[in-house]
């Protein structure tokens, strides 16, 4: 039985100032939580880790435009604007790693934090990444995963761009695949592999149906719940 890379996800700066609304909004930046929502349930419910970035600069910062640098003020420090979108997971299981606490930009999540080290302790090979914004912190973000050494998977429909010219979403996209990064939608990944589907059912009890549940993990999440409710129905009809 073949045994699957471990892998972990960082979710990159969904903070209330980078959603619409906020001092820095992203447009439509609020779109991510729900497949970051589904992706984070299902790596914490087989055990995997779990990463929240998050800026988390202090008032005064060369980072902002009024100390010389080029962004408005945003993702200070213990207000409501640096706290995570409030529809995001949130779960004990889940680490956070704050970036940006100096007059440095830190736009990669690895930036002047230990995630590498984490990352490695935990013995992960491969990162799923998403968040916000493409062009910016998840670009850097996906470039450093892979210049530390770990495969990357990028998720397209799950990570909004800012765009401050035209085209820079697209752009950032080119430029992490260029570098090796692996550009997906998350819904691909609802179709597992006869290896990843044999991790799964290793991490089961013994003595069960090794086929049915090979089934099961073929189908899609909407036929899933289909069949628990003809199986539900069928129960109460008994």
């Amino acid at each position: 039985m073949s045994k699957s890379k471990k892998r972990a996800l960082i979710v990159v700066d969904v903070q209330n100032d980078f959603c619409p609304g906020g001092a820095l909004a992203v447009a439509q930046g609020d779109e991510v939580v729900g497949p970051l929502n589904k992706l984070i349930e299902e790596f914490l419910e087989r055990g995997e880790p779990v990463f929240k970035s998050r800026d988390w600069h202090p008032e005064k910062t060369k980072h902002f435009a009024a100390y010389g640098g080029a962004w408005p003020v945003h993702c200070v420090q213990n207000t409501k604007g640096a706290e995570f979108h409030p529809a995001l997971i949130d779960d004990m299981h889940i680490r956070v790693v704050s970036k940006g606490l100096g007059d440095e930009d830190c736009y990669s999540a690895f930036d002047g934090t230990d995630l590498a080290l984490q990352l490695r302790r935990l013995g992960v090979e491969e990162v799923w990444i998403g968040g916000l914004a493409t062009d910016y912190c998840v670009k850097n973000t996906v470039l450093d995963a892979l210049k530390e050494g770990f495969q990357v998977k990028a998720l397209e429909n799950a990570m909004r761009a800012v765009e401050l010219k035209p085209g820079d979403g697209e752009a950032a996209l080119t430029e992490m695949r260029e570098a090796g990064a692996e550009i997906n939608n998350s819904a691909d990944f609802e179709k597992l592999s006869p290896e990843e589907m044999d991790a799964q059912i290793a991490a089961l009890q013994d003595r069960v149906d090794r086929e049915a549940i090979r089934e099961n993990l073929r189908l899609s999440p909407t036929e899933r719940i289909e069949k628990l409710m003809r199986m539900q129905l069928s129960e109460h009809h008994e």
